[in-house]
């Protein structure tokens, strides 16, 4: 879905969050951006990282917003340098599993929201990018300034 895309029509979302480790944010900064982004909908669930910085402000911000939370840390014995990246496209393919079964008409949607930050949150983004044109389910993309 080109990122022009309203998500009017949607009820709920699943949030995809992420952002740089020495973010020093306020978790009350973070959840007023993620409550905007989210445009009030109810989220069924929202996906961050578990790294210090931004993901512990967007965990302490989805707790303060009453939002169900899972973590998907990277496994970076298992892969090494390639954790990051692999963490990231899981979190992406989690949140539009959580979002609705392909092929059938759903109400909700997946939102990725990007705080500032360094490769990881670029990676993300890049790979948000390009699920967005060939996902079957409304997917936008927002990325909030410093």
């Amino acid at each position: 879905m080109p990122p022009h895309c309203p998500l009017l029509p949607l009820r709920s979302l699943v949030i995809v969050a992420a952002g740089g480790r020495d973010l020093g944010w306020s978790s009350t900064r973070i959840a007023t951006a993620l409550f905007a982004a989210s445009g009030g909908r109810l989220v069924q669930r929202l996906f961050h990282g578990g790294a210090r910085g931004a993901d512990q402000a967007i965990d302490a911000a989805a707790e303060r917003l009453g939002w169900p939370v899972a973590v998907m840390a990277a496994q970076w014995a298992r892969y090494g340098r390639a954790a990051g990246p692999v963490r990231n496209r899981q979190m992406l393919q989690a949140a539009i599993e959580a979002a609705g079964t392909p092929g059938r008409i759903t109400t909700s949607g997946v939102l990725v929201v990007t705080f500032p930050g360094h490769r990881g949150t670029a990676s993300l983004l890049e790979q948000a990018q390009q699920l967005q044109e060939r996902c079957p389910l409304p997917f936008l993309i927002h990325s909030v300034a410093a």
